[in-house]
């Protein structure tokens, strides 16, 4: 589904008139609207869509909508996670918004070196099986799992030296 730039405009007035499109980037941003303003959120749904159209690959084993539901979380959690930089500076209580597991899984996300090692991060945290993961991806159960044990490595190894 690779679109030249010309026709992105169009593309993207369509899919925001698709309510299931919108159904989906709704249900993906919904657990950060306690960390995010609406704006934020809605800034996050639209560069999500806007990726999603322009990198989508529909010769793989995913459909379209699970790939947005991804970018959608993905932009999110990258939102958090500057707005929690940004605001370091001001009062102790204004971060207690997020649990110690996701401050930890947002730490994990900045030592993804790509877009897979990111999506699998993403989909771990949402207590998604190795299995589950492999299927919404297109990949097998042991790749995501060799993927998984690499990432471990290296991130383990960093933070040993």
């Amino acid at each position: 589904m690779k679109i030249c730039n010309d026709n992105i405009d169009k593309q993207l007035s369509e899919c925001l008139s698709d309510s299931n499109i919108i159904k989906v980037m709704h249900k993906a941003s919904k657990s950060f609207t306690r960390q995010l303003d609406e704006d934020e959120v809605y800034t996050c749904q639209i560069n999500a869509l806007w990726k999603a159209i322009k990198n989508f690959d529909s010769t793989k084993k995913t459909k379209f909508t699970t790939y947005l539901y991804t970018g959608v979380m993905i932009e999110c959690i990258k939102a958090v996670k500057f707005v929690n930089k940004g605001s370091q500076a001001s009062s102790l209580h204004d971060n207690m918004s997020l649990d110690t597991n996701d401050t930890i899984i947002l730490d994990l996300l900045d030592e993804a070196e790509n877009e897979i090692e990111y999506e699998i991060l993403v989909h771990r945290s949402q207590r998604r099986t190795i299995e589950e993961i492999g299927s919404i991806m297109g990949s097998s159960r042991e790749t995501i799992r060799k993927k998984i044990k690499k990432m471990e490595k290296r991130i383990r190894h960093k933070f040993t030296e």
